[in-house]
């Protein structure tokens, strides 16, 4: 959040938080299936990368749900920060990037690596509070998909999330 403060203050303009109603917690742990595998059971258990119920539920849905209550009759393009070394992420070079008119990915249409976009950030002063140092991703503290080297970092610098963590599991 510190990062996002110093971003704004950059820019120069408000920038616009929005979070899901329920928290990571409650669906992991609370929420009754009514559909699907394990109808009935509570939660949704662990992600993997088949089923990332994670960024559907707290961030792609609240995304939708923010245009339509804020911009119901508007046609809104999203720019999507994934670098020109990510469009791997979409098999088949980036067809799928290309053809869509309300996304744009603008470092994959500038060919901007993600190394690239890291360097112009720290020469702007921007560090994440040095979590790149500990991590090769800045993404969620206790996704599943973390690398090994990422859950030791977690491990050894962020004692009280790890701990969270095997309780979580």
């Amino acid at each position: 959040y510190r990062h996002i403060d110093k971003v704004e203050e950059y820019i120069n303009r408000p920038i616009t938080r929005i979070k899901a109603e329920k928290s990571f917690d409650y669906w992991m742990f609370e929420h009754i299936k009514t559909k699907g595998k394990h109808i009935g059971k509570c939660g949704y258990g662990w992600a993997d990368n088949s089923v990332r119920w994670c960024t559907l539920t707290l961030k792609r849905d609240v995304l939708k749900k923010f245009y339509k209550d804020n911009y119901k009759n508007t046609k809104i393009i999203e720019y999507v920060g994934i670098a020109y070394d990510e469009i791997k992420r979409f098999g088949n070079e980036n067809a799928d990037i290309k053809d869509n008119r309300y996304k744009k990915y603008p470092l994959v249409e500038w060919k901007i690596t993600e190394c690239m976009a890291l360097k112009y950030c720290y020469d702007k002063g921007f560090d994440w509070d040095g979590l790149y140092t500990h991590f090769d991703r800045v993404s969620c503290w206790c996704c599943p998909l973390k690398n090994q080297r990422e859950l030791y970092m977690l491990y050894s610098f962020y004692p009280e999330l790890w701990a969270e963590l095997k309780d979580m599991d």
